[in-house]
């Protein structure tokens, strides 16, 4: 989808369009020149200035592929009031570097970037926008790799509110908060819905792989859009930010693809309205009532099956904030940095309940630095979905980097898949057969009178 509020950029003939200092274009992507095989260190490029309807938010959005040592960078600049401002930085961006948003604004304080979004407060809003991709490596034999580079403005004049009618429903995995990693809170919502967006294709990755994956180290948080569609991008999704109306919304359905939306309403425990993601999976008409309602699934929901929800589309487009995430389905030829999985078995340690991991005869065990999620699903003879929809229990970290668990399934034994997912989105998987506790042995003492058994005799 491209309107002129939401540009999507991508593929040899529109990469060539822009200006390549240092860099060429290999398989549609834009990689680091080279010469004589070996690849330059540092390159850039540079997009066409692109004219956009009057918008005070801007959204960036790339994909790509950074292998170890390998660094990606997208900056972005705004015409507004008659001038170009300077580049801002949306943070050095690669799987395994520590990403974190910057805030930066314009010399009057009028244009300012927080996070993942570019507000301009100047008189009569930005006209314009240029993106910059700077690519960088520190080994000169691989190179990073950008395939799709996106902004989306929200125009000052818009109306959320047209487009045709459409009756389609779309299947999407069931996830709520209650049942995955607390350490985020309700942020938890967004990688919730981004997981199960790639997991209506087949993906079955863990919403905490996706949280780990998109986490801002500068804010500790998983709210930040551009690091969730780069997230997905490095599992081979082409996924970008976009503002979109209802015809934008229904175009996506229609052709057979669910969305991230923001919605804006109250929450259980909370006063005032706050800003949550959701996934839409369809529209339809209710004949009884003369009514058109939105197919959605609510994260803060209390339980899986409670996800899938109903909303009528008055209500719908009222909460609706304009601001999306659209995901289309894998495609064969791209680069995946993730999900990164490393199989491992687990081998019981001195102390009760006591676990390490192994890998090829390895110890692997947890780093002292490790601040990522430790849980097991124990194997309760259900075929479930996805991977994502067992039950999750909480596992700690040793002090040593064993894995320790709950006295309660010491107690109950039997067999668990464990998952260590750390702050790169890394994970460790083992299986583990925790021995039954053999069962107390029967009492042989005389029992006390007035229980079961012979009466004493009489005197």
């Amino acid at each position: 989808m491209e309107q002129r509020n939401n540009l999507v950029l991508q593929g040899t003939e529109t990469f060539s369009r822009g200006q390549l200092d240092n860099v060429a274009l290999e398989n549609g992507a834009l990689v680091l020149d080279s010469v004589a095989g070996r690849s330059l260190l540092y390159g850039s490029y540079t997009t066409p200035e692109f004219a956009m309807p009057a918008f005070c938010n801007l959204n960036v959005s790339w994909n790509a592929h950074a292998p170890r040592d390998t660094m990606v960078e997208v900056r972005c600049r705004v015409y507004a009031a008659g001038a170009w401002t300077g580049w801002m930085s949306f943070g050095k961006w690669a799987p395994d570097y520590p990403r974190c948003s910057v805030s930066s604004h314009s010399e009057d304080g009028m244009i300012f970037l927080m996070g993942d979004t570019v507000t301009v407060a100047a008189p009569g809003g930005g006209t314009g926008v240029q993106l910059q991709v700077n690519l960088s490596t520190n080994n000169d034999k691989v190179t990073p790799a950008v395939r799709l580079l996106a902004a989306a403005v929200r125009p000052l004049a818009w109306e959320k509110h047209n487009g045709h009618p459409l009756n389609r429903r779309l299947y999407l995995p069931e996830y709520c908060l209650s049942a995955h990693d607390p350490s985020f809170g309700r942020e938890m919502d967004l990688p919730l819905v981004m997981a199960a967006l790639m997991n209506r294709w087949g993906e079955d990755i863990l919403p905490e792989e996706v949280a780990y994956a998109m986490e801002d180290g500068s804010t500790r948080s998983t709210g930040n859009t551009a690091f969730a569609a780069a997230a997905a991008g490095c599992c081979g999704y082409p996924c970008w930010q976009a503002w979109m109306d209802l015809a934008d919304l229904r175009e996506q359905i229609h052709d057979g693809c669910s969305v991230a939306v923001q919605v804006e309403r109250r929450v259980r425990g909370q006063r005032d309205p706050t800003r949550l993601w959701m996934g839409l999976r369809g529209f339809g008409h209710d004949d009884a009532v003369m009514a058109d309602f939105v197919l959605l699934n609510d994260p803060t929901a209390d339980t899986d099956g409670a996800v899938n929800c109903t909303m009528a589309l008055v209500d719908f487009m009222r909460y609706f904030t304009g601001k999306a995430i659209a995901l289309r389905p894998k495609q064969r030829e791209a680069e995946a940095d993730r999900p990164r999985r490393l199989r491992c078995e687990l081998h019981a340690g001195t102390q009760p309940g006591t676990y390490y991991f192994e890998r090829r005869g390895e110890p692997a065990d947890l780093p002292e630095d490790f601040s990522g999620w430790i849980a097991c699903a124990p194997h309760d003879g259900v075929a479930h979905a996805t991977t994502a929809h067992r039950t999750f229990l909480r596992c700690t970290r040793t002090e040593d980097g064993g894995v320790q668990f709950p006295p309660e399934l010491l107690a109950a034994g039997g067999r668990y898949s464990v998952y260590a997912v750390d702050q790169t989105g890394t994970m460790r998987v083992a299986e583990v057969r925790l021995p039954k506790p053999k069962p107390a042995p029967a009492s042989t003492e005389p029992q006390a009178s007035g229980q079961t058994g012979d009466a004493p005799a009489q005197p």
